[in-house]
């Protein structure tokens, strides 16, 4: 008796009725009703009884599968790394060098003192800030 139970346990069984067919799609009731139901046959069982074929509900879920998954694979160009070293190993080079714009631009020429026009300049601008100012009047 107990070879007659594990085998029939083992065996899935053609006929699902209504009442099971969306648990076996993994769904509420209201769901199947809405987006199965219209889409596959269903057939009388007994007087009151109504089921579904497994193999068209299996046909139908993998169409539905095959209609609605997402690719999951990422698209190359949208995962460069941020970071300049990309590309590179364990004990690859430094950060590339690069010379600041503002190193290359304000540059003295060879040979000339800047200090002095620099001192005098804050000293006006220092005046200027720090001086009384005009009235309006």
């Amino acid at each position: 008796m107990a070879n007659a139970t594990a085998a029939q346990a083992a065996i899935s069984p053609r006929f699902i009725r209504a009442r099971d067919a969306a648990g076996y799609l993994g769904m509420c009731r209201a769901e199947f009703d809405k987006t199965v139901r219209p889409h596959v046959r269903e057939f009388p069982i007994g007087k009151q009884g109504i089921a579904f074929d497994r193999h068209e509900l299996d046909e139908w879920a993998d169409a539905y599968i095959q209609a609605k998954a997402i690719d999951k694979t990422p698209v190359q160009d949208n995962n460069q790394p941020r970071s300049e070293r990309h590309g590179r190993g364990k004990g690859a080079t430094a950060w590339p060098k690069k010379q600041s714009l503002a190193s290359s631009k304000c540059r003295a020429a060879s040979g000339k003192s800047t200090r002095n026009t620099e001192e005098s300049e804050f000293k006006r601008v220092l005046a200027l800030v720090t001086g009384q100012k005009l009235s309006s009047t």
